[in-house]
């Protein structure tokens, strides 16, 4: 079947802002996008662009399902296994908000699912830390949700990093300090020599700013 997953990303957005206001219409919309993606083929998922934007699109999606199914209110800290909680099928398969992050997009990093797993059939070929810039968890401190698509994934992308450093990675030359996201921390294994990581800042402070998990 075809499965637009912008869409599905978008219309799951607007489900959790109808939510928030009472509107009982969004039940329907959920119900139908979760049974689509339960028809998903995702063997048909061949090229890193093509996984990248379907699992992006279904991990923005669902983090505003999340907020909706597990009632969380003002932080997303009040459920402390938000992320980890299975929470949508693909075919029989059941994924949860870390499968997608760290299982498929950043290739097991720390290994998240155990060997021999059959989630781990659909990783990326590479890992392109620029998925830091693009996935939206609900938080305040999150990058921007977008809705992305395969023709212009890479201007997205593109875009997306630019956005999220220009806020949340401010350097003073002059003082030679770097207040940054705590992203740029928690993922240096994915950024490689970039960023905090880059030899040029090596003598620069660095303040992390305190995530703020507030929806």
């Amino acid at each position: 079947m075809t499965f637009d997953s912008r869409s599905f990303s978008k219309d799951l957005k607007i489900a959790r802002y109808a939510h928030q206001y009472g509107d009982v219409v969004h039940q329907e919309l959920i119900k139908k996008h979760l049974a689509q993606l339960k028809e998903v083929d995702l063997t048909t998922l061949v090229s890193d662009v093509e996984k990248m934007t379907f699992w992006i699109n279904v991990y923005n999606g669902m983090t505003n399902y999340a907020i909706i199914q597990y009632e969380i209110k003002q932080s997303m800290k009040e459920d402390p296994h938000f992320f980890k909680h299975p929470l949508f099928k693909i075919g029989t398969i059941s994924f949860s908000l870390d499968d997608i992050e760290h299982g498929i997009l950043r290739r097991n990093a720390r290994n998240h699912i155990e060997t021999g797993n059959s989630k781990l059939t659909y990783m990326v070929d590479k890992i392109d830390y620029r998925i830091h810039f693009a996935l939206n968890c609900g938080a305040q401190s999150c990058p921007a949700i977008a809705f992305y698509t395969e023709e212009n994934l890479e201007e997205e992308l593109a875009i997306a990093k630019a956005s999220f450093i220009s806020q949340e990675f401010i350097i003073n030359n002059e003082n030679q300090t770097i207040s940054c996201s705590s992203l740029f921390e928690w993922y240096k294994e994915d950024f490689g020599d970039l960023f905090l990581q880059d030899p040029k800042y090596n003598d620069y402070a660095v303040t992390l700013k305190e995530y703020d998990w507030r929806i």
